[in-house]
C-alpha cells in the first residue's frame, strides 16, 4: 500500500481551522453553562396563594 503524498497546509488556514474549532468549543461551553445557573433566584410562591392568606386573616 503506497502512502499518500504529503502536501504543505498553508499557516493561514491551518489558524483558520484553529479558530473554527476554537469557536465550536466557545459556543458548545455558552450553550451548556446557563441551563444550570439559570434559575440563580429562588422560586417563589404563586402570587394567588399571597393573596389569598392575606384575605383570610381578620382584620383589627
Amino acid at each position: 500500500m503506497e502512502k499518500p503524498e504529503r502536501r504543505p497546509v498553508p499557516l493561514a488556514a491551518s489558524l483558520a481551522g484553529l479558530r473554527l474549532i476554537g469557536a465550536g468549543a466557545v459556543l458548545g461551553l455558552a450553550l451548556a453553562v446557563p441551563a444550570s445557573s439559570a434559575q440563580a433566584d429562588p422560586p417563589r410562591p404563586p402570587a394567588a396563594t399571597q393573596d389569598s392568606s392575606a384575605d383570610d386573616a381578620p382584620e383589627s
